[in-house]
């Protein structure tokens, strides 16, 4: 049960990422959307709100996932670690 329970919160993390990076492009387009222009060079004209808000919902989803995954690899070898610190004081360990 605790791959379910890691597992959620790890697509938890990427969503939660995800929209506070929707937020954070959409701002930005507000403040300065020749910057949006200028740096992604979207190939069709629209709105630049939109396509700041899809841009940082992608890039919030790929960074939420991947320091998701790696905190939950980092607590997962520390439980190992943990096992093999118990294991060696354990008196009838080889």
């Amino acid at each position: 049960m605790s791959f379910l329970r890691y597992f959620g919160y790890t697509v938890g993390a990427a969503l939660l990422s995800a929209a506070l990076g929707g937020v954070f492009g959409a701002v930005v387009a507000v403040v300065s959307p020749d910057f949006i222009w200028s740096t992604f060079a979207p190939p069709e004209a629209g709105s630049v709100v939109r396509y700041a808000a899809s841009m940082g919902m992608i890039w919030g989803l790929f960074m939420g996932a991947g320091v998701m995954l790696a905190s939950l690899l980092i607590s997962a070898l520390n439980h190992l670690a943990g096992a093999i610190r118990s294991r060696k004081d354990h008196p009838d360990a080889r």
